[in-house]
């Protein structure tokens, strides 16, 4: 019985000690979102999601993590953001806070039920989570896993643009590439498209062609703006996309994460491919 006493107290002072000092954070909240990884990642890098606008983003890990400084009844809170993949367009929300000037009141507050400040950072994780969902109401994603890109020629206008740009850039050389076509000089062969030359995660830039495709012929209309080229066959991961084209980009965030889920190796060049003319 000795032994157990002595078991219990030891075991109680090395709860108390990790609880008091060695627990990194004073509050955990653990949730999920019908979104991807990347999605939820940019949604809260974004100042535009947040009421609180002394919310300041100190340090990232690229779709993995965020870690931001934020004013909770005039109290400077540090905040952590974790994020995990669960399926195609699912992902874990995982949120630690901690009281930067009082930490270990904090914590012994919210054992009791006493702390003033939880109910604010509770209503942190609600108010990005019903932002989530209503994001993810207006689209839908579906991979369909590898397929092939058929070749073709197209004309083009090109562009460089933050990737949440790129929909207002091509309705800017929207007049440009399809007065050739009016004018027949050349003939449209299939659907309208965007291919990506560049992504860059980190920055979230991309540059870009706005193209459609046309049947192949010596000599095109070619000028400044508008330029040919001829689109290789290729292995690709497909997925069909349903919602408006300007957030269609939500579906390389998807296909990113699926890949990596699958050991899948990408050149993060899309090809969008519109069912709709984007006009």
């Amino acid at each position: 019985m000795k032994k157990i006493l002595s078991f219990v107290g030891v075991l109680f002072i090395v709860i108390i000690i990790w609880f008091s000092f060695l627990k990194p954070y004073d509050h955990q909240i653990e949730f999920e979102v019908d979104l991807p990884q990347g999605s939820i990642y940019h949604m809260v890098l974004d100042t535009n999601t947040w009421d609180n606008k002394s919310i300041k983003t100190e340090q990232k890990i690229l779709f993995e993590s965020v870690k931001q400084t934020i004013d909770i009844n005039q109290k400077p809170f540090e905040i952590l953001w974790e994020f995990e993949n669960i399926m195609d367009t699912n992902s874990t929300v995982k949120l630690y806070f901690k009281n930067k000037n009082h930490s270990l009141s904090e914590r012994y507050k919210s054992l009791f039920n006493q702390s003033q400040n939880l109910d604010s950072l509770i209503q942190i994780s609600r108010d990005l989570k019903d932002k989530a969902q209503k994001f993810s109401e207006f689209f839908s994603v579906e991979i369909q896993g590898l397929d092939t890109l058929n070749s073709t020629a197209y004309l083009y206008v090109e562009h460089k643009a933050k990737r949440s740009d790129k929909a207002r850039e091509m309705i800017n050389s929207n007049a440009l590439l399809f007065r050739k076509n009016q004018d027949s000089l050349v003939t449209k062969n299939g659907k309208t498209f965007v291919k990506v030359d560049d992504w860059k995660p980190e920055t979230d830039s991309i540059s870009f062609r706005y193209a459609f495709p046309v049947e192949s012929q010596k000599k095109y209309p070619v000028d400044q703006l508008v330029k040919a080229d001829t689109l290789a066959s290729q292995k690709a991961l497909k997925a069909i996309f349903h919602g408006n084209y300007s957030i269609s980009d939500q579906a390389w965030l998807a296909m990113y994460h699926y890949a990596k889920r699958k050991g899948i190796e990408l050149d993060l060049s899309p090809v969008e491919i519109y069912f709709n003319n984007p006009m």
